[in-house]
C-alpha cells in the first residue's frame, strides 16, 4: 500500500504531486483523527483546572512537550510553545535584549542564508538598541565560509544564530563544528525548522542555547512554533510578554514570575496545535522513527540529484555538490529559453505539481548568489520516485 494512502489530501486530489514541503507539509489521517477525537471529547483550556476534561487536555499538552523533548534529546521543561517560528525568534530576541545579554556596541552574527524570521527582528532591534548585525558568507559549496566567520567573530560578538539547513539550498551545515569555535559567553541559536522534520537532531550534541522549530513543517497543524531553551537560560532570561500563566503572584505594586518555562507562555496556548504535534510525532514513531524517514529521503535525494545533473546545461542548481550534506530541497534557475518564472509556475500548476517560485523569505541569500529568485521543489516522507519523474517530465517540456 502506498504511503500516500495515509494522507487524505492525495485521495481528495487524484494525481496531486506535492513538492512544496519546505513551506508546509500534509497531514496523515492519524493526525486528523487524533485532533478530531481531542476536540470532540476533551477540548478545554488548561492550567488551574478542577474538572476532568481540562485535566485530560493538560495531560495531552504536556505529553506533546515530552514527546518533542525526547525527539530532540532535551528535557520537557526546556520546551516552550509559541504561535510559529517567527514569533519564537521575536520572543527570544526580546528576552535577550531585556535581560541585557545583547546591548549597544555588541554584535550579532547570522548566516547569510537565513530565513527572514532569523533576520528581521535582529535588524529591527539593532536600530532601536544600537548593536550591530553582520552576516557570515558562504563558500563555493554553500557551506559557511569558516574563514569569513573567524574574521567576523570578534570579542564583541554576543550572539551567533544560524539555520542548520537552508530552506533554499537544502544544504546541511555542521553546527557542532560551529559551536566548538564559540566562546562560552556566546549565546548560540540554531534554526531547526528545516532540519528537525528530516533527520535526527540532538541538541545535547549541538550544545546550542536555543533551537527554534515549526510544527506545520512536520505534519502538525499550523499556528504552533516550538522553542527549545536550555533550562539554565530559562532561569536567566526575563520574559518580554507578561500575562496570565507567566506570573506566580500579582499585587497592586509588584508581581513575581514563575520559575519554569510557563513564564514564557503568556497566553492561552495552541492546545489543538500541541495535540496535532503529539499525533505527528506518534506517526513518525510508528513509521520507524526519524532514522527510517531520513534513510528513505536520501534515496529520493539521490534520484533528484541525478536528474538535475542530466539537465545541468538547462538549469542552474543551487546548493552543495555533496549529497550527504543536503536534504530534499532543490532550488534552481533556468539557463536556457525564454520561459519566465511565472510561466514556469503556471506550467507546473497545470500539471498538478506544487512547487514554489520566488525568494523563499531568504532575500540576502539570493542576492549573495546573484539571483533574484529561484524555483524550489522540496520533498517529504510521502514523496516517491514517481513524483520526481513527473516533475522532470514537465521540466523537460519547457523551452
Amino acid at each position: 500500500m502506498s504511503l500516500k494512502s495515509q494522507f487524505p489530501i492525495f485521495q481528495n486530489n487524484p494525481g496531486l504531486v506535492y513538492l512544496d514541503n519546505a513551506a508546509s507539509t500534509q497531514k496523515p489521517q492519524m493526525v486528523i483523527d487524533g485532533v478530531s477525537e481531542f476536540v470532540s471529547h476533551n477540548y478545554s483550556n488548561i492550567h488551574r483546572w478542577l474538572y476532568q476534561i481540562s485535566e485530560n487536555a493538560e495531560d495531552l499538552y504536556e505529553l506533546s512537550k515530552a514527546q518533542l523533548a525526547q525527539f530532540i534529546h532535551a528535557q520537557a521543561k526546556e520546551i516552550i510553545y509559541t504561535y510559529n517560528s517567527t514569533y519564537a525568534f521575536n520572543l527570544l530576541i526580546q528576552a535577550l535584549v531585556k535581560s541585557k545579554k545583547i546591548w549597544k556596541g555588541d554584535k550579532v552574527l547570522l548566516g547569510i542564508r537565513e530565513h527572514h524570521s532569523n533576520v528581521l527582528a535582529w535588524q529591527s532591534f539593532s536600530q532601536e538598541i544600537g548593536f550591530e548585525v553582520d552576516f557570515i558568507g558562504l563558500d563555493e559549496d554553500t557551506w559557511l565560509d569558516w574563514q569569513d566567520f573567524q574574521q567576523k567573530y570578534t570579542e564583541n560578538v554576543k550572539v551567533v544564530s544560524v539555520s542548520q539547513v537552508s530552506n533554499v539550498t537544502g544544504t546541511i551545515i555542521d553546527v557542532e563544528k560551529l559551536h566548538a569555535l564559540l566562546r562560552e559567553d556566546t549565546f548560540f541559536i540554531v534554526d531547526g525548522s528545516q532540519s528537525v522534520p528530516h533527520f535526527p537532531v540532538d541538541v545535547q550534541k549541538i550544545w546550542c542555547d536555543a533551537m527554534i522549530m515549526t510544527g506545520h513543517k512536520m505534519m502538525a497543524y499550523s499556528g504552533l512554533g516550538m522553542l527549545y531553551l536550555k533550562y539554565q537560560r530559562i532561569k536567566e532570561l526575563e520574559p518580554m510578554i507578561l500575562w496570565g500563566g507567566t506570573v506566580k503572584d500579582v499585587s497592586v505594586g509588584e508581581y513575581s514570575l514563575q520559575k519554569n518555562s510557563m513564564k514564557r507562555e503568556a497566553w492561552t496556548p495552541n492546545i489543538i496545535g500541541a495535540v496535532s504535534l503529539l499525533k505527528a510525532l506518534e506517526w513518525i514513531e510508528q513509521y520507524g522513527w526519524i532514522e527510517e524517514m531520513w534513510y528513505e529521503e536520501k534515496q529520493l535525494v539521490q534520484f533528484l540529484w541525478n536528474g538535475f545533473q542530466k539537465r545541468e546545461e538547462k538549469v542552474r542548481l543551487l546548493g552543495t555538490k555533496k549529497l550527504e550534506n543536503r536534504v530534499g530541497v532543490f532550488s534552481f534557475t533556468k539557463l536556457t529559453g525564454n520561459t519566465n518564472f511565472n510561466q514556469i509556475w503556471e506550467l507546473f500548476a497545470k500539471e498538478n505539481i506544487c512547487v514554489r517560485v520566488g525568494g523563499h523569505c531568504a532575500y540576502p541569500l539570493h542576492k549573495f548568489l546573484q539571483v533574484w529568485g529561484t524555483i524550489r521543489l522540496s520533498t517529504y516522507v510521502y514523496n516517491d520516485l514517481s513524483d520526481g519523474e513527473k516533475f522532470f517530465e514537465v521540466l523537460d517540456k519547457m523551452e
